[in-house]
This record gives structure tokens, C-alpha cells and sequence, in this order.
């Protein structure tokens, strides 16, 4: 990848709308606009920046009108890449946006890479490899709270909390440096008490970073929410009536769903991935025995398990094994066919589980929708995320890195305790500074940029 090079790319979704932009980044920006732009009434001051030009864009060759656009310069350091930037405000159509990418990349640009202009903004200093990740948060955000919380990382939330760690850190290892280093030159060293103190405080700030970062992740990626019961019990309508659309096959036949099928619905600023899954049964075929291990293996990695029964059904052998086998500190008991006639002793099924975590509904007729949607808020609100008012989210890259900058310190930690000489406690502690120059971008690697950004579009 070249940063000399002048890149382009059309920066909005290809398809058809009002408007669509066409990116230009380099050197050679405001040149190529100049050869291909044909300005109506005003004259372009190609020395300006933050302004606005109205013409066509029309190609030099054949003098073919290609389209007609709002043509915006601006110049550096102050722009996205810190470099001269050009947007073409084409018409949405993915004819005219490509007929004017292909001029601009005619006259001198090259065709940016994913991420490549967020990249050069990271490159150039703009902002760090956290505030970068963030730029993605905010594309994918699924609800208020993720897009709430990718902007505050935007802004430079969670790189404050994360060079504050650094500075404390480092702040230790100096008066540890300084120990080693001038052990006879009077100054007052920290006692043994205080080290340990400053350890606590360090692995505090972690732990909580840590909490926090998962907790926010989940607005970002979703609760994770797997459907179980056995066949015909109600798990693929549950899904289509919080969906509001037909997206499993309904039968009264059991075992319609072979296959997990996943989906992300919205509750309560929650984006919840809810996932139907086969059956629970016994079962002979090969289809169902792997469509049965994919739900126990759902099972596993789920945050929240939504069990399903039927009212219109004594229990019988497979309701309580999958009663018994499920997490109950995880898991809220759904009775469905409220509608149709009971046959279910509610007494048994409180034997399981306590009143609270039952919620009674019929999918079909959508009777107490709006009070399970509630159920699984509130279960979310307690059981998952805790009332942090800053939340933060960390991406799974850096949270791996603070877990190994934890394992640092607490291996320095261990060493004071064990009173092992000095120089191993300054060794890991340094370790882990190292460590945190990984997650904000100080310490990088080409293999880790280009994982980060290849996960961005074409054109930011």
C-alpha cells in the first residue's frame, strides 16, 4: 500500500438514491477535479477549502457530460485523511457514480483499498488505531445506545481510559526504575505496603476496563438469544412475531427446522441476536442428529436462553430432561398456546423454575409479546449489564491484549509478593506498557493494520 498515492473510491452504498459520493484523498486530488469539472457560473477557487462548487462533471477526451454535481474541496491538514480531499455529490445511480469513479481514476487515482482512507487518517495522526476502530462501531451500530457509545469512543473516550492505565503504569515502573537504578542516592523509595497498593489500584482500572468493554460490546454486537424446546413447541412463530416477518417456515409438522436460523431484533435499545433452533428430541437421521448438536452447542455460547413449553401439553420425559439440562441463572421459561386449552400442571413447571422467570404467551395471536420483550429487558438490565454510565466497548483484539497486560501485572504482582528480586516486577510491568502501545496504535504491525481495516468498506 502506497500513501504517496492519490486513492478514490465511491464512499456510499451502491444502489439508487438521492445522492452519491465519490472520494477522492492525495496529492492529486484537487488536479483530477480540476481536469474533470465543469463549473457552472462560479469560477472554482482552487485555493479554497471547505466550499462548495455546482457543475458537470464531463470527461476532457470526448467532452461527454457524465453528470451533474456539487463538487465540495477540501484542503489540508484539516480533513479526514489530513490530506487535500475532494467529494463528487453525484446523482445516487450506480451508473453515474461509476462513470465518474472511472474518470477520476482515469485522470491519476488509484482505487482505495477497505479502510484505506480511515487508515491514513490513523497514519497521519488524526486519530489513534481505538478512535479508528470506532469509525466501524458507528457504521454498524443497530441501536441509540451502540451509536451512542461508538461516538463517545470516536471522540476519544476509551483511548483516555486506556492511556490513563498507561500513565499509571508507567508511573509505578519509574519509581521501580529509579530504585534499581539509584539505590544509594537517598531518595525516599515507595515501601512494600505502597507497591502493593499501587498494584491493587492498576488491577482495579483493568479489571473494570475489562467489564465495562464487554458489557458495551454487547450493545454492539448483540445478547445473544437461542430459542430451545422440542419439536412443534412454538420456537420458529416466537421468532417471526418478534421479528414481525416471516422468516422461519411455520408447519404443524415437528422438526421444520433443521438448522439454526439467527436475526437481530431490537428491544429496549438492546440488539438482540435471536436464534431458532431444531428441536430437542431424540432423534435417528443424520440431518436431525446434527441439527440437535448444533442447538446444544447454541446452548453453550448463549447469553440468554429463552425455553420454550406448551399450556396446551402435560410435561412429559423430554420437557423436564431439557428443564434440568438448561442454566437456569441464564434461561426465562416461556409457556406458549396460552390460547388453546390447558393441560399443563403449572406447579411442576414451578418446581423448575420460580414464578418470576415464567412469562406466559401465545406467539401465534401475539398475547403477551410486549411483557416477554419486557422479561428479557429486564433480565439483560440485571443479569448482563451492569449500570456503568460511560459504558465503553472493546473490540475482541483488545480486549485479548488487556487480558495479557493483566496477566503482566499480576506476574509482577506475584514477584513482589514472593519477594523475587526487583527487576523481574520492572520486566513484566514494562511488558505490559508494551502491550498497551498494541491496543492505541503506538506499537503496530502491518499484519495487525491490515486485519483491523480490511473489515471496513470500500471508501472509508
Amino acid at each position: 500500500m502506497n500513501f504517496q498515492d492519490t486513492i478514490a473510491a465511491i464512499s456510499t452504498p451502491i444502489g439508487y438514491s438521492g445522492i452519491g459520493i465519490v472520494r477522492i484523498s492525495g496529492k492529486k486530488s484537487f488536479p483530477i477535479a480540476k481536469k474533470i469539472l465543469y463549473p457552472v457560473k462560479n469560477k472554482v477557487d482552487w485555493a479554497s477549502s471547505f466550499k462548495m462548487y455546482y457543475g458537470w462533471i464531463i470527461d476532457p477526451e470526448n467532452k461527454q457530460r457524465v453528470d451533474e454535481v456539487l463538487l465540495s474541496l477540501m484542503r489540508a491538514p484539516r480533513t479526514y485523511t489530513r490530506e487535500n480531499i475532494v467529494e463528487i455529490n453525484c446523482h445516487g445511480g450506480p451508473l453515474p457514480l461509476k462513470k465518474t469513479l472511472e474518470l477520476v481514476l482515469k485522470y491519476g487515482a488509484r482505487l482505495a483499498e477497505p479502510g484505506e482512507f480511515t487508515k491514513r487518517a490513523f497514519l497521519k495522526g488524526r486519530i489513534d488505531l481505538l478512535q479508528a476502530e470506532s469509525v466501524l462501531n458507528v457504521i454498524q451500530a443497530k441501536t441509540e445506545k451502540a451509536l451512542k457509545i461508538a461516538l463517545n469512543q470516536l471522540k476519544g473516550g476509551l483511548s483516555r481510559k486506556i492511556y490513563s492505565l498507561k500513565e499509571k503504569i508507567v508511573n509505578f515502573l519509574s519509581l521501580i526504575e529509579a530504585e534499581l537504578n539509584f539505590p544509594e542516592e537517598g531518595i525516599s523509595f515507595l515501601t512494600e505496603k505502597e507497591k502493593k497498593e499501587k498494584f491493587k489500584e492498576i488491577l482495579k482500572e483493568i479489571i473494570s476496563l475489562l467489564k465495562m468493554g464487554k458489557e458495551g460490546r454487547i450493545y454492539q454486537g448483540g445478547v445473544k438469544a437461542v430459542i430451545v424446546g422440542k419439536p412443534n413447541v412454538g420456537k420458529s412463530t416466537l421468532l417471526n412475531t418478534l421479528l414481525q416477518e416471516e422468516r422461519a417456515i411455520v408447519t404443524p409438522i415437528p422438526g421444520t427446522t433443521r438448522d439454526t436460523i439467527e436475526e437481530m431484533v431490537n428491544i429496549d435499545g438492546f440488539p438482540l441476536r435471536i436464534i431458532d433452533t431444531a428441536g430437542l428430541r431424540k432423534v435417528r437421521s443424520r440431518i436431525e442428529i446434527e441439527g440437535v448438536k448444533r442447538t446444544h452447542l447454541k446452548i453453550k455460547e448463549a447469553d440468554l436462553i429463552l425455553l420454550m413449553i406448551e399450556r396446551s401439553s402435560p410435561l412429559n420425559q423430554e420437557d423436564i430432561a431439557i428443564l434440568k439440562k438448561v442454566k437456569r441463572e441464564k434461561t426465562l421459561l416461556i409457556i406458549n398456546k396460552i390460547d388453546l386449552p390447558q393441560r399443563l400442571e403449572k406447579k411442576k413447571v414451578e418446581y423448575f423454575f420460580p414464578e418470576k422467570k415464567i412469562v406466559e404467551i401465545s406467539a401465534t395471536r401475539e398475547i403477551n409479546i410486549e411483557k416477554l420483550k419486557q422479561k428479557i429487558a429486564e433480565f439483560v438490565n440485571k443479569e448482563i449489564v451492569s449500570s456503568h454510565l460511560d459504558l465503553i466497548a472493546i473490540s475482541l483484539r483488545e480486549e485479548q491484549i488487556l487480558e495479557k497486560v493483566k496477566k503482566n501485572v499480576d506476574r509482577a504482582f506475584k514477584s513482589l509478593k514472593e519477594e523475587l528480586p526487583l527487576e523481574l516486577v520492572a520486566f513484566d510491568l514494562r511488558e505490559g506498557v508494551r502491550r498497551i502501545g498494541e491496543i492505541t496504535g503506538e506499537v503496530s504491525t502491518e499484519d495487525i493494520l491490515g486485519q483491523i481495516f480490511s473489515q471496513f468498506c470500500i471508501g472509508k
